[in-house]
């Protein structure tokens, strides 16, 4: 009797480990897309063990919340002086900034951080041939100006850009 309890408990072990195998071996096949969604259920029915196979293989990937773990954050620093008082200012020069650097990265065909080797006191430099201590509220108009040129134009061939680097 002892050695079929025994028997018992080594066949369920077996099945075990053959049943993780196959799941890791399912989950390696899901797309990115299937990973997330299967993953969003196992957590939603509190599936300790699933979530932790899914979650591993999307660190695996680089996937879902660990997508660009190992990237620095992009962000943009716009510092302006503090005699500028208009208060569109900040938002003109932010925007026009973000068309300049889009325009950038889409004559290089790159998915790298829109700021990346191009800082805000670069493009008022470039832009307006002055640096960014230098700034008044008579500049806005030009700023606008920068901002406005081709700007739906370069939107939308950006967010086809994004698109593509996105489906790498």
């Amino acid at each position: 009797m002892m050695r079929r309890a025994s028997h018992h408990v080594a066949v369920v072990a077996v099945l075990v480990c053959f049943a993780s195998f196959a799941t890791a071996q399912d989950i390696a096949t899901f797309s990115d897309v299937q990973l997330i969604e299967e993953t969003r259920e196992a957590v939603g029915a509190q599936d300790a063990e699933a979530a932790l196979d899914l979650l591993t293989e999307m660190q695996r990937r680089g996937t879902g919340i660990f997508a660009a773990a190992d990237r620095p954050a992009c962000e943009e620093v716009i510092d302006l002086p503090d005699g500028i008082t208009d208060w569109k200012f900040r938002a003109v020069a932010r925007q026009a900034y973000f068309r300049v650097a889009m325009s950038r990265r889409l004559e290089k065909g790159s998915c790298a951080c829109l700021f990346e080797g191009f800082t805000f006191d670069a493009f008022i430099k470039t832009a307006l041939g002055k640096s960014t201590a230098e700034l008044t509220d008579a500049d806005r108009p030009a700023l606008e100006g920068i901002r406005n040129e081709d700007r739906r134009a370069t939107e939308a061939r950006f967010r086809e850009l994004e698109q593509s680097c996105r489906a790498k």
